[in-house]
């Protein structure tokens, strides 16, 4: 979420090798910011033998999935090698499970259609030297249904009250006009209008392309020099009409009104019959989105004005450079990075408008680990981290342009260790100094709190570690982070009081964050596998310069943002993993349990969920599987906003499916 990055459009799983997990600050080598760890997605090399696959499943909501890959090696002596991948994935509306009533409904417009082409070409020279090129393409075409509909007020009287309040305000019992007074908790339901009426969407097109030239092997560390070049190109289409007027929204007397508060309260000064009210709300407010069906294409042609249509483009063009060196019981690394990045803002508002804007940011990253052997046992890792980054430079639609701020650097250090107390025995600790610049946004984004400009996030991150085999069969793992940040960047939400508006406050603050993992891994027999695991994290915040937001916003206190970020996530994840294998069938359970969850964010104090995989291999080149994600069906949330309140995740999905090697 911090980065914006998704990682279903990384990459497709038919070109994934493996993945790396890596736990705490060791992973800085990554950059100054990777403090919790890193996610290292390692692409697949070709291999000697030319092989070939073809994966095809189908299930639940009309979800199918194609992928084929083909791979090998060329030349007489099979120095080249090729991965060639390409798969598409699609699905109808999802279904999902409302907690607050325990029933399925359908999410409108959540409809999607994404394509993958992967190609990756290696030339080993020799065992030192060799050439990677990679490529990868992705494009998707995505509905755009923001929040899942309450069920409870999913409904035509539900939608009436709550569209009334939504864009008009208030009645009294005899349907006269009082004012507005906020936005109603089912406020969210609105948004189905965006999805399932006008067919609001978003699209995504990726295209990266990544060269990589190694010039000398060491002691299993490598020296190269890398270019890429990323062009990733996000529209949005979302065109919307709640009520049929200006909508336009203004202060009288310190309270919001809207145009259509005014037109009700001039055709209706001393109050309505059920029959007026119905009949006015049929000629100005937007109809149930799940009722009649032409009665809402009525709607949609007689408020559609035009497209909302807006483009994001980034373009990230850099060259890396490491060299590696192993001496005695030193091995160095040393690697330094220059990247340019460029962001486009385009679009057409809803008045047929074109608008654009340009930022460009350059930035350089230089990084300095000596990894040294001090016995067979102990290692012990210093780092140096040299980050600088430019100011951004703006250009808007009439060629004005401008740099913000300034330039930026930071010198970050970090340290590592591992020692094996004896065979069955390891630890791990590890600090490093925290330097995380602040985005573009922010720097266009006052305190709220000061109404000064947002500071860079400095800190502290330790972790330290435990791994220990209990026997021959059974592995536990213990692992503890503390992040201590003397400047971090707070985000909620908050409603104007006069409009009503829900708006988002950046604020300065301090942040104390813990979290803590148990593994254990057990062998029962030669068949069955299990893991189970456990993970707390408590996430304070402080004020620092305290948060008082003004006559406009409403007025916060530290209780409130420590309740906005603690209380809107399950407190305790529990796991349980049980695997089978034996000869041909591979099976495995894996039991989610989520508790300590605030009843006023999620619809239940806890949730259990229960996903299914089994395979068999049903010839030497065929095999079959099947999926069960939220096999019993479940209602879960993991999210929570005080604006829209939980978001429900999806119900049971079945997908079988078969895999055949040529």
């Amino acid at each position: 979420k911090g980065t914006g990055v998704n990682l279903d459009q990384i990459t497709s799983m038919e070109n994934i090798d493996k993945i790396e997990v890596i736990k705490g600050p060791g992973a800085s080598a990554y950059g100054a910011d990777a403090t919790g760890g890193v996610i290292n997605i390692i692409t697949r090399k070709g291999g000697s033998e030319p092989v070939g696959t073809i994966d095809l499943s189908t299930g639940s909501w009309n979800k199918h999935n194609y992928a084929i890959s083909y791979s090998g090696s060329a030349g007489n002596d099979k120095s080249l090698h090729y991965f060639i991948a390409a798969n598409r994935s699609m699905s109808g509306d999802s279904k999902y499970i409302d907690g607050g009533v325990d029933k399925e409904g359908t999410l409108g417009g959540s409809r999607w259609k994404e394509d993958g082409v992967n190609v990756r070409i290696d030339k080993d020279f020799d065992d030192n030297h060799s050439l990677k090129v990679w490529y990868n393409h992705k494009s998707g075409h995505d509905g755009y249904p923001i929040m899942t509909p309450l069920l409870k007020t999913f409904n035509e009287e539900g939608w009436q009250k709550m569209i009334f309040s939504t864009v008009v305000g208030e009645l009294d019992p005899d349907n006269k006009f009082i004012e507005y007074k906020g936005l109603p908790k089912d406020y969210r339901n609105i948004f189905s209008l965006d999805s399932t009426a006008y067919g609001s969407y978003t699209q995504f097109i990726n295209n990266d392309l990544d060269i990589t030239y190694t010039f000398n092997k060491e002691n299993g560390m490598e020296s190269f020099v890398r270019i890429y070049n990323q062009n990733h190109k996000y529209s949005k289409y979302d065109e919307y009409w709640w009520g049929y007027l200006n909508g336009k929204t203004y202060s009288s007397n310190g309270k919001r009104v809207t145009d259509l508060a005014d037109a009700y309260k001039n055709e209706f000064p001393n109050g309505a019959t059920s029959a007026q009210l119905k009949e006015w709300m049929d000629a100005h407010l937007a109809p149930f989105p799940g009722g009649d069906k032409e009665k809402l294409q009525e709607w949609v042609d007689k408020t559609r004005q035009g497209k909302n249509k807006g483009w994001e483009i980034e373009k990230n063009r850099g060259i890396q450079l490491q060299y590696a060196k192993s001496l005695g019981i030193h091995d160095i690394i040393g690697n330094v990075v220059y990247d340019r990045a460029r962001h486009y803002s385009q679009g057409i508002n809803r008045q047929g408008e074109k608008y654009n804007n340009y930022v460009q940011r350059k930035s350089v990253q230089s990084y300095l680990q000596d990894k040294i052997h001090i016995t067979d046992k102990w290692d012990f890792t210093p780092s140096l981290r040299y980050s600088w980054y430019s100011s951004f430079t703006h250009k808007n639609s009439d060629g004005t342009g401008s740099d913000s701020v300034g330039n930026s650097s930071n010198l970050s250090y970090a340290m590592n260790t591992e020692y094996m107390l004896n065979d069955t025995t390891s630890m791990y600790a590890g600090w490093t100094k925290v330097f995380r610049p602040i985005k573009e946004e922010d720097y266009l984004t006052d305190d709220k709190a000061t109404n000064g400009k947002l500071d860079n996030e400095k800190g502290n991150v330790w972790t330290i570690g435990l791994r220990k085999e209990l026997g021959s069969k059974t592995t536990l793992n213990v692992n503890y982070d503390w992040t201590k940040m003397s400047n971090a960047i707070a985000c909620l939400p908050v409603t104007d009081k006069i409009t009503g508006k829900a708006g988002t406050a950046y604020l300065n603050a301090k942040e104390d964050k813990q979290s803590f993992n148990i593994t254990v891994d057990n062998q029962i027999n030669d068949h069955v596998t299990i893991s189970a695991s456990y993970d707390h994290m408590k996430d304070k915040w402080s004020a620092k310069n305290g948060w008082l937001l003004g006559d406009k916003w409403d007025t916060l206190t530290d209780g409130t943002l420590d309740s906005k970020i603690n209380q809107i996530r399950p407190k305790n994840h529990y796991a349980l993993n049980v695997s089978y294998e034996n000869a041909k069938l591979y099976s495995g359970l894996l039991i989610n349990w989520y508790t300590g969850n605030n009843i006023d964010a999620f619809s239940h104090k806890r949730f259990l969920i229960v996903d299914w995989n089994v395979n068999y291999q049903l010839q030497k080149d065929i095999s079959l599987y099947m999926t069960a994600t939220n096999l019993f069906n479940k209602a879960y949330e993991t999210s929570y906003s005080s604006t829209y309140g939980y978001a429900s995740l999806p119900g049971r999905c079945v997908m079988v499916g078969a895999k055949y090697k040529f």
